[in-house]
């Protein structure tokens, strides 16, 4: 009786630790956006577009400034700085964080424009996924933005997920660290 005791609970500790994931989490490739309510998050921790304050549907994602800005077609003269990330992060790094300062200084002293964040990610990841992360960058550069004084009602987010990025790269090539990014565009109101 005690060696069948013993096999349950061996085979049930087996059963139980196969049921375990052994990966940190999915690849961004297996990630999708979740759609399961307000508060929840998909496998990577972003949240989906119900946690976002101010989300995506609230400030809608293919406008801009909603008097003509055109996300698709930035003359690059209007690029102030270019923040990057790396990949699948959307925290503004510390070797980045003197560039905001250095915008928000050019801001400061051009106060006929107004401050445009585009946000941008490589070609990795689902469609659903890649928009809600470059949205998140966007948005945490606009968060830094405001906690060093720039007024939140000045600064436009705008993500556009995968849109333009260089298709079928390695992750760590040139061309996919340069798609992970937030430019930081002046717009004149």
């Amino acid at each position: 009786m005690k060696k069948i005791l013993t096999l349950c609970a061996a085979a049930l500790s087996l059963l139980f630790l196969s049921a375990c994931d052994t990966m940190d989490g999915p690849s961004p490739l297996d990630t999708r956006a979740s759609g399961s309510g307000a508060g929840s998050l998909n496998p990577d921790g972003l949240p989906g577009d119900s946690m976002f304050g101010d989300g995506l549907q609230e400030r809608g994602i293919s406008g801009g400034m909603g008097s003509g800005f055109d996300a698709e077609h930035i003359n690059p003269e209007d690029i102030v700085y270019t923040i990057y990330f790396g990949f699948d992060q959307y925290a503004v790094a510390a070797g980045e964080r003197g560039k905001v300062k250095s915008a928000l200084e050019f801001f400061d002293g051009n106060p006929e424009y107004s401050i445009v964040l585009v946000g941008h990610t490589d070609w990795y990841g689902t469609e659903e996924y890649n928009l809600l992360l470059s949205d998140r960058r966007a948005k945490a550069v606009s968060d830094y933005m405001t906690s060093l004084g720039a007024s939140a009602a000045n600064i436009e987010v705008i993500g556009r997920g995968e849109a333009g990025a260089a298709p079928d790269v390695a992750k760590d090539s040139p061309e996919a660290r340069n798609d992970r990014r937030v430019d930081i565009v002046k717009y004149r109101h």
